[in-house]
């Protein structure tokens, strides 16, 4: 028996980023990370059964390391409106690489790899959705019951409802590339706080 070469999931997932930042996602193959990891191909299925797991991992570590954790965290004295826009100056930057970057080979994956795709790309919007939430919570000079009447119809609790507000308006903007958000966040600052 042969010494076999160990590998983790970890390890995969680092080798096969670090070559979809090279050539592409849509040029990722199973053989190519076997190669680069110096491991069967067997053993990369033992921990990614399909290429479509594996890219959307892969975008699932862009979206990691692009988005760091302090974009999700106010800073100390930081009010709601101005994390709100300093989050949205940092998702600018990182929409502009995953443009530039990843959006054109995406688009020629199949549709079982771009629905992995959006489901991990979901999750990280999702953190940041909690990041919002956690941002008005602490924010203790916002004024929610200016909310609380349509949120009780909606079932949610004011913050959430605000978040939700806030991040369907930043995603418009993004995808728009227009500055509509600025407009929201100027009313946010005057609804919001109390004079």
């Amino acid at each position: 028996m042969g010494n076999k070469a160990v590998i983790s999931k970890d390890l995969i997932l680092e080798a096969s980023y670090k070559l979809v930042l090279e050539s592409g996602p849509a040029n990722l193959s199973i053989r190519s990370v076997a190669k680069a990891c110096g491991v069967s191909v067997g053993s990369i299925y033992n921990y990614y059964p399909t290429k479509a797991m594996l890219v959307a991992d892969a975008v699932g570590m862009f979206w990691q390391t692009s988005l760091s954790k302090e974009m999700f965290v106010a800073s100390s004295g930081e009010d709601f409106v101005t994390f709100c826009e300093r989050l949205m100056h940092d998702l600018e930057h990182t929409i502009k690489a995953f443009r530039k970057s990843w959006l054109s080979e995406l688009a020629a994956l199949d549709s079982e790899s771009r629905k992995e795709v959006r489901a991990r790309e979901n999750a990280a919007f999702a953190h940041i959705k909690r990041g919002l939430v956690v941002a008005i919570e602490h924010d203790e000079g916002i004024n929610l019951d200016v909310l609380s009447s349509c949120s009780v119809k909606q079932g949610n609790k004011p913050a959430e409802s605000l978040a939700a507000l806030v991040w369907g308006v930043m995603v418009s903007s993004l995808q728009n590339n227009d500055t509509a958000y600025q407009s929201l966040f100027a009313l946010m600052r005057t609804a919001l706080y109390k004079n």
